[in-house]
């Protein structure tokens, strides 16, 4: 047998074994794939460079060149409660059916994942990591501490603690008599309404979209 059919034969014979694996084993979990990926992506995590202040969510969800999507992942009743207005209820187990979509987003476009705390929020997105690599954030201190901030009446908000909690029970720790979805107030405040914050800017747009109306 030549060399070159020789190849072709081990090659054969590494598909064949690769096809037995996958069989007896079936394909690899997110946290299997996470554990892959880990050393590549964990930094950004442990450096907290994608935890996004809420004020910069609140001036993401006013910027008409960006385009926004908030993916709430937390259970049906918390979501029922109190969500942000055009954010989308999204569990673990629905992220890879929105893998088409996410490699289909223009590049002004930004994800951002949001749940009580931030602890589900991290688990999404490790997942979008792996299904897709979008260009993904998580609200700092989740829905609590958002609501920590806007969830009072504005003047009331500059004597809040507007420090994000260690607090990571993945609870809402906000009270709610009836459930209000996204007609609360703070579902979506008006940021001129309240005290400015001083953050750290974490978003980056993969591509700077030119804004219209300026001069030729």
């Amino acid at each position: 047998m030549s060399r070159e059919g020789r190849l072709q034969l081990a090659g054969a014979a590494l598909l064949l074994l690769a096809s037995v694996a996958l069989a007896l084993h079936g394909q690899p979990n997110p946290e299997q794939k996470w554990a892959y990926m880990a050393p590549q992506y964990r930094h950004l995590l442990d450096e907290r460079l994608v935890y996004i202040d809420p004020a910069e969510l609140l001036s993401l969800m006013n910027d008409d060149y960006i385009q926004l999507v908030v993916y709430d992942v937390r259970n049906e009743r918390d979501w029922n409660l109190f969500h942000l207005v055009d954010s989308e209820r999204m569990p673990l187990e629905s992220l890879p059916g929105q893998r088409d979509r996410l490699l289909a987003l223009p590049e002004n476009a930004v994800v951002v994942l949001v749940s009580n705390d931030e602890n589900l929020a991290t688990q999404a997105w490790k997942h979008l990591m792996v299904i897709a690599k979008p260009n993904a954030y998580i609200l700092e201190g989740g829905l609590n501490h958002w609501l920590d901030i806007y969830g009072v009446a504005p003047e009331d908000a500059g004597g809040q603690d507007q420090t994000a909690t260690v607090l990571q029970d993945g609870t809402m720790r906000h009270p709610f008599a009836q459930a209000l979805g996204d007609r609360h107030a703070a579902a979506q405040p008006d940021e001129h309404h309240f005290p400015a914050r001083s953050y750290e800017k974490r978003v980056r747009l993969i591509k700077k979209i030119a804004k219209a109306g300026g001069c030729s």
